[in-house]
């Protein structure tokens, strides 16, 4: 039998108490950052006449799932009381039994859900639920702000062929990435370092280039709040061979597997340096003269080592480079609120190409403050053309005005998700 999927509905059409509890269920979820990949984050809500009875989160990956958390924490009040999910309710047998036969068996009269379940053999779950009597209400909103909520989870389910890219940036006012001279400084503050090692657990890899592991020497592990279920793996961009045992990133102490990925004509004799410190690949040059590596060769390798997402920390050529083949899916750009000056390394050292000139992007979620820095989330608009090449007369090709913040942020305005001080998105 062929399922229909219904179309979204607009969240202002529901009362004001189910879009706080809703709204309520997506944060829930988000606790789930670094703990539950590849499943999605999910919350979940119960209510009885719009008062709160409990919540909960999938917490961890093969644990229950949100819905049957909250469930469990509520006991026989779940009969004829309303669920609040951000997440259809899955209806297949994986790590844990379907959520959809739970909700029925614990007797609840109505599920609110947000996003659909986008995967085939799990999805389904709202049509079954009303197929056996209960009202289901969902989904809400539009695809775009549910895979700005679980970007990862929505990449793999729609069937893309390489990881999930983030690229992260650091850059003062005046776009600038270090100081002259090469002098090494932190651009921003602690609570924006702090951010940038929690979003690092909920990645499964981090990539730096060459120039980024010389001047700095990172360890590229999660320090943060959050400690990932499998730390991410290590990857350093390094075509020449230059790099050495005594890199922090190859430390076997700090927890994480490294990986060195170089030209084939040097993979023999780092492997030889690096043998029990690093595992070694092979790409080729990147093509059509580009100084580097082949990054879509580099994210098809790490595609075949069950890598789903990476976190790209720079620096400014492998950025461009990435940003160059249209291979970044979100871009976390910090601004620090100083100016370097005349001679500081540019963001963008590289010209970005005009097919990459021509995607846009769009607001993931309002800008957010850490301290004094500034973090903007963008997510790539492959809708939207550059006005050079819209066609004035074509009102389809014309680029769409500016997003309001609010009406950017997935959730921010229906309902709104920003109930956590100094984090209104969830990685």
């Amino acid at each position: 039998m062929v399922r229909v999927r219904r179309r979204p509905r607009d969240p202002l059409t529901l009362a004001d108490a189910d879009r706080r509890l809703l709204d309520r269920a997506v944060r829930a979820g988000r606790k789930g950052w670094g703990r539950v990949h590849p499943n999605p984050m999910v919350g979940a809500v119960v209510a009885r006449d719009g008062t709160l009875l409990a919540e909960a989160h999938h917490s961890e990956f093969g644990g229950p799932h949100a819905e049957a958390a909250v469930l469990a924490a509520v006991g026989e009040s779940a009969r004829g009381a309303t669920l609040y999910s951000s997440l259809e309710p899955c209806r297949r047998f994986g790590k844990t039994p379907p959520c959809t036969q739970a909700v029925r068996d614990a007797g609840v009269a109505r599920v609110v859900y947000w996003a659909a379940e986008p995967s085939p053999a799990a999805g389904g779950g709202g049509d079954w639920l009303r197929s056996r009597g209960l009202r289901v209400d969902g989904p809400f909103g539009e695809p775009r702000k549910w895979a700005a909520e679980n970007p990862v989870f929505f990449h793999a389910a729609s069937g893309g062929l390489r990881p999930f890219v983030a690229l992260k940036l650091a850059a003062s006012l005046d776009g600038g990435i270090a100081p002259a001279g090469g002098r090494r400084a932190w651009l921003t503050g602690r609570e924006a370092r702090t951010e940038a090692h929690r979003l690092r657990a909920g990645f499964d890899a981090i990539l730096v280039g060459r120039g980024t592991w010389e001047a700095d020497d990172p360890s590229l592990t999660a320090r943060g709040p959050v400690t990932p279920r499998v730390p991410p793996l290590r990857v350093l961009l390094d075509r020449r061979g230059r790099v050495t045992g005594r890199a922090r990133a190859l430390d076997p102490a700090g927890g994480a597997p490294s990986l060195v990925v170089t030209a084939p004509d040097q993979v023999e004799r780092l492997r030889d340096r690096l043998r029990g410190r690093a595992e070694v690949a092979a790409v080729p040059p990147a093509p059509e003269g580009r100084p580097g590596l082949d990054l879509d060769a580099l994210l098809r390798e790490l595609a075949g080592r069950g890598v789903a997402s990476v976190f790209c920390e720079g620096g400014g050529r492998v950025a461009a480079s990435l940003l160059a083949g249209e291979l970044v899916d979100r871009l976390y750009h910090f601004v620090a609120p100083i100016f370097l000056g005349p001679g500081a390394a540019p963001a963008f050292p590289l010209a970005v190409s005009a097919p990459a000139q021509r995607t846009g992007w769009r607001l993931a979620v309002p800008p957010a403050p850490f301290g004094d820095d500034t973090l903007t989330v963008l997510d790539r608009d492959r809708s939207r053309e550059s006005p050079a090449d819209a066609d004035p007369e074509d009102p389809e090709a014309r680029v769409p005005e500016p997003t309001a913040p609010a009406e950017a942020a997935g959730l921010a305005s229906e309902p709104s998700a920003l109930g956590e001080v100094g984090r209104a998105y969830p990685g």
